[in-house]
């Protein structure tokens, strides 16, 4: 106990980041911490080695708490209770997102959320003392934060704030979010989409003015919130008048990104909700852009030309197909025969099926991809026929087949698809 009570003179001193002061009352408390903004960005963690929980260690690798752990707090009741308390409290675990004991702060100016303060509590943290010390803490914290600030204007911090509570699924009702939209100054369009725009570079101010500035060269579109995140870029934006169809959607988000490939180099990639009128839905949008990013890394050929949601067709149930498959140990019945031919004859029947049918079935460009004749892919196609017992002309066998392929041989397509690709470039 006196050496943890000799630690705490360490707070009266400057810190000029907020790493040092995580390590500095991780030494002084033994444990793990980590300490964020108001939108839960990670600004300092302690380096110290002590054995971690999943929340903190997809905290830490993201630089930003992951939504499924903000979302279970707040159905939990957590965010509400430590935003309404001017003091530290203790945190029972919550194991559905892998969060163990905290002891947490708020931190804040006035009536006014600057951030948090979460350490681990493994047991070891003196009641009343550890209390103490992250409220002290807390107080440096809110200082910085205040002060770092000061190239943001309140306006831009306001909307933020809102843009990721609404991310979040924070508010519980239509009339609430519009309540709060008109206390910040915030007019809501009728209709809006959520974009998420990735880059093989992390987003950083730079890349925002660009941003900012080929956006304000489209008329009759409108850009409301927009947030970073790593190496993304989170949007929500409308068009001044009503849009029919995926058309002018779509061609808008080729448009924008090619001018920043252009602009900015490096790769761009991005997703789309569709449109919405109910903002209690912004969520559920973010989730369905972020979806087809994922489904991009996933089959990145057979997904290249998708990004919007309105378009994603079966694409929607790959991840669910793909979880169901992993819970279970049988293997496709119906490549097995193929597999098993191509291993003993060392034939290409299984590529050739995946390329016919990742081809639409256009035989001309399947034989090309393949450098081989037509015929040669006739022939391929009828042994192939042969040697399964069934016809490709079956849709529920085809489908199924393709599905297959898709979701269990992933890995092998991706791979077939990338040297084609490769050899065309």
């Amino acid at each position: 106990m006196g050496t943890l009570t000799e630690a705490e003179p360490a707070f009266d001193r400057f810190f000029d980041s907020m790493e040092s002061l995580a390590d500095t009352l991780s030494e002084s408390l033994q444990a793990q911490v980590t300490i964020e903004d108001s939108n839960h960005h990670v600004i300092g963690y302690s380096s110290h080695q002590f054995e971690s929980d999943p929340a903190r260690i997809s905290t830490i690798i993201g630089k930003r708490v992951p939504n499924t752990v903000i979302i279970g707090l707040r159905k939990k009741g957590v965010m509400h209770n430590l935003e309404n308390t001017g003091h530290p409290i203790r945190i029972p675990a919550v194991m559905e997102v892998g969060l163990g004991p905290r002891l947490a702060m708020c931190i804040r100016h006035q009536q006014e959320i600057l951030g948090y303060i979460w350490v681990v509590d493994g047991g070891n943290l003196t009641e009343g003392h550890a209390e103490r010390i992250v409220e002290k803490a807390a107080g440096i914290a809110g200082r910085y934060l205040l002060k770092q600030r000061g190239w943001k204007t309140k306006q831009e911090k306001t909307f933020e704030d809102f843009f990721w509570k609404l991310l979040t699924s924070h508010y519980e009702s239509e009339p609430r979010i519009r309540q709060e939209a008109e206390a910040g100054a915030i007019l809501l369009p009728e209709r809006y989409y959520i974009g998420v725009l990735e880059s093989s570079r992390p987003v950083d101010e730079h890349f925002l003015q660009k941003f900012r500035r080929v956006m304000d060269t489209y008329t009759g579109q409108r850009l409301l919130f927009q947030t970073a995140e790593q190496n993304r870029l989170i949007i929500l934006f409308s068009f001044m008048f009503p849009v029919e169809g995926t058309g002018r959607l779509s061609s808008f988000l080729h448009k924008l990104l090619g001018e920043l490939g252009q602009s900015e180099g490096g790769k761009f990639t991005a997703g789309c909700s569709p449109e919405y009128r109910e903002y209690t839905s912004a969520a559920e949008a973010y989730r369905e852009a972020v979806r087809i990013l994922e489904l991009k890394k996933l089959l990145p050929y057979h997904t290249r030309e998708l990004l919007l949601y309105e378009e994603i067709g079966f694409w929607a149930y790959l991840p669910a197909i793909l979880e169901q498959k992993r819970s279970r140990p049988r293997r496709s019945l119906l490549l097995y025969p193929l597999k098993e031919h191509d291993r003993e004859h060392k034939s290409d029947f299984l590529k050739t099926l995946a390329v016919y049918l990742s081809l639409n079935g256009n035989l001309k460009e399947a034989a090309a991809f393949l450098h081989i004749h037509t015929n040669t892919l006739m022939y391929r196609l009828n042994r192939i026929a042969e040697i399964t017992g069934r016809s490709l002309k079956e849709t529920d066998y085809r489908t199924s087949i393709y599905l297959d392929l898709l979701t269990e041989e992933t890995a092998q397509v991706n791979l077939w698809f990338q040297e084609a690709a490769g050899s065309r470039e």
